[in-house]
């Protein structure tokens, strides 16, 4: 009797177990880019003065190139709508000190957003943005700043 007992034993610690392999890769693209450095630019609208009827208006730019096997590459630009987004391509930029809270609603381009460019060529991104008369006409005097991250794919 104790030899079966023994035995019962043996087959429950011999009994089959299973894992699982999770199985996965990512194709990358034959082209990519990326900014030249520094990779930063700044958008500055300078001095807004509030008795314009015209819109305040600034630009900048960066410089991007694609590299890879392809002999092109299609590049995308895409930008989030900064830190005092209300809704998506809200941008609004607010102000430094005041309390409560006030912000300023400007609009934000990048040129071009999209293109195809031959490989190991620097291709210049144009930003331009916008603030209407009536975002700023009103608004308290001081300063006003964002951040915007530009996304660049591939």
């Amino acid at each position: 009797m104790l030899a079966l007992g023994l035995i019962g034993i043996g087959a429950n610690a011999l009994a089959a177990d299973t894992a699982t392999v999770v199985v996965g890769a990512t194709v990358l693209s034959k082209s990519n880019c990326k900014f030249n450095a520094p990779g930063t630019a700044t958008l500055a609208f300078g001095n807004v003065d509030p008795a314009s009827g015209s819109p305040a208006t600034a630009s900048t730019s960066l410089v991007l190139r694609c590299g890879g096997a392809a002999a092109s590459a299609t590049f995308n630009l895409t930008h989030d709508s900064g830190q005092w987004e209300t809704a998506p391509n809200a941008n609004r930029m607010k102000h430094a000190t005041a309390s409560p809270a006030e912000y300023m609603a400007y609009t934000l381009t990048l040129t071009p957003q999209s293109a195809t460019i031959p490989k190991n060529t620097d291709q210049t991104i144009t930003i331009d943005g916008s603030i209407a008369p009536a975002d700023f006409q009103n608004a308290s005097m001081g300063s006003y700043a964002d951040s915007v991250v530009i996304t660049l794919n591939p």
